[in-house]
């Protein structure tokens, strides 16, 4: 027999656990039936868990996209079906494998006890719950529709991994050919040509040019490779604090936008986050003024960021949304013009949904293209180095031989 820890409700919906011994888990859910309780969670329970209770563990402080995707759509599901907000709270607590998001929850569910609204105790935690996520749960709120605006975030989260998803999977393949390329190059050129020039120097016999141009590349990289490794990692340092700067930030994020193919990319990216997550404040009740205050800072590039900002002073002094977004070329005209349709129609939110779709969609095919164009380009490179490294080899072998001939 072995120990299970469960958690249960009851009819009423009182959340319910324990630890009993049965033979197995199926036999645990079972029992508690019998006992009309409703099963939530059962495990077993090991040595490890009781000494894991009695100590203090160190822990990552931080929550990943995946982990707050999943937690707010539970929480969608567990308070559309009727489970007190306070009870949602413990039992999501429970199940997080991450203990730090566990702890944050407690306190949660705590501030709530005490009195606070669930948007005024996830602003306790702005580095999880951002301000455009504790926005939409305070309209959530003041609407009475919590559990749907919840469902919303959850999409838009879902949305944002998907989108990063496809991104890393697009771009993997080439990064994996990229990182190959690196290491066969510098084993041939550390390693493989300087050993073929000292059997080519003990023949003493005169080298083609061809030859005698990539030894010499060779010798010049081994010489000052670590001059090379140096430079790189100064010049990492010094981006890095070059960007913490605003000045550095918005240069940066220029000749993002600027850069080829890239920069189209990262475009349409910000853009789709846009229209998306102004789509969804409007939607949940949010005025446009502050809507656009809190879509400034997540688009995750200062240029658009303040071009926003340039739109709000704009709204607020009385102009339309879709007119102040024509002004700016950051905007496409297609994006202005859907605005504008909505503001006339009264359906803007359903407009911005639409084109966030619309963006969305030009990101995942030009990512497929790209895929499909940086693989045989960078097999290519690989190869005509390699080639030609090769060539630079065998050339004074097939001359040694012909003079023994």
């Amino acid at each position: 027999m072995a120990k299970y820890r469960y958690i249960a409700r009851d009819t009423s919906g009182r959340r319910i656990e324990g630890i009993i011994e049965a033979s197995s888990d199926i036999a645990v859910i079972s029992r508690l039936r019998t006992q009309n309780l409703f099963p939530v969670e059962v495990f077993e329970v090991t040595k490890k868990y009781f000494q894991s209770k009695r100590e203090k563990h160190i822990f990552i402080k931080k929550v990943n996209l995946k982990e707050l995707a999943i937690f707010t759509r539970q929480m969608s599901v567990m308070l559309s079906s009727g489970v007190p907000i306070i009870e949602t709270l413990d039992d999501l607590s429970s199940q997080t494998s991450n203990r730090y998001f566990s702890s944050v929850l407690q306190s949660v569910r705590k501030s709530i006890s005490q009195g606070s609204s669930l948007s005024q105790a996830l602003s306790q935690f702005p580095k999880i719950f951002s301000s455009l996520y504790v926005a939409l749960v305070r309209s959530g709120e003041e609407s009475g529709n919590l559990a749907e605006t919840l469902g919303e975030i959850a999409k838009n989260l879902e949305d944002q991994l998907e989108m990063i998803s496809k991104t890393k999977q697009a771009l993997s393949y080439p990064a994996f050919v990229s990182f190959f390329f690196v290491v066969v190059i510098s084993f041939v050129f550390l390693f493989l040509i300087p050993r073929f020039q000292k059997i080519f120097e003990s023949f003493g016999a005169k080298l083609p040019i061809f030859t005698l141009i990539i030894l010499k590349i060779s010798s010049t990289f081994v010489r000052f490779l670590p001059f090379v490794l140096f430079f790189i990692l100064f010049l990492f340092i010094l981006f890095f604090l070059f960007k913490k700067t605003e000045k550095g930030r918005y240069i940066i994020d220029s000749i993002k936008l600027k850069s080829p193919v890239f920069g189209n990319i990262m475009w349409k990216i910000a853009l789709a986050r846009y229209a998306r997550t102004l789509s969804t404040l409007l939607s949940g009740g949010v005025p446009i003024v502050s809507a656009l205050e809190i879509v400034g800072k997540i688009t995750g590039n200062l240029i658009i960021e303040r071009t926003i900002q340039k739109v709000k002073n704009g709204v607020v002094k009385g102009g339309l949304l879709g007119e102040e977004m024509r002004k700016y070329k950051i905007f496409p005209v297609m994006l202005s013009r859907m605005v504008s349709v909505g503001e006339e129609t009264g359906k803007t939110e359903d407009m911005l949904n639409r084109a966030s779709q619309f963006f969305k969609d030009e990101v995942d095919a030009t990512l497929n293209i790209l895929s499909s164009i940086l693989e045989p380009i960078l097999i290519i490179v690989l190869g005509f180095i390699v080639g030609t490294v090769v060539l630079a080899i065998y050339l004074p072998i097939f001359k040694l031989a012909g003079a023994i001939r």
